[in-house]
């Protein structure tokens, strides 16, 4: 697999990806905890506990492995939450 500008490139993506995943998890548990006061339980606090967590471990292993595509499941692991939330709760 050739990438375009440099050899580095490569390795400062995983790098960008593992700590933007890892550092959505208290992110999003801030993001969880003021959601449950104002509004109580919804939906919200399934998806805010269970893909931000994923997110981490995915970045973790796309950095230790050299797995780029794991490294972009885990950076859209960690932005989905949001556009989830927003869809759920206008569902309900």
């Amino acid at each position: 697999m050739s990438f375009p500008y440099s050899g580095d490139s490569l390795e400062q993506f995983l790098s960008r990806a593992r700590m933007m995943s890892a550092v959505a998890v208290p992110a999003y548990l801030a993001l969880l905890l003021f959601l449950t006061k104002e509004e109580g339980w919804h939906w919200s606090f399934l998806v805010l506990c269970v893909l931000p967590p994923v997110a981490a471990v995915s970045g973790f292993l796309g950095k230790r492995d050299i797995r780029p595509g794991l490294a972009v499941a885990a950076l859209v692991m960690a932005i989905a939450p949001l556009p989830l939330i927003g869809g759920l709760e206008a569902l309900f």
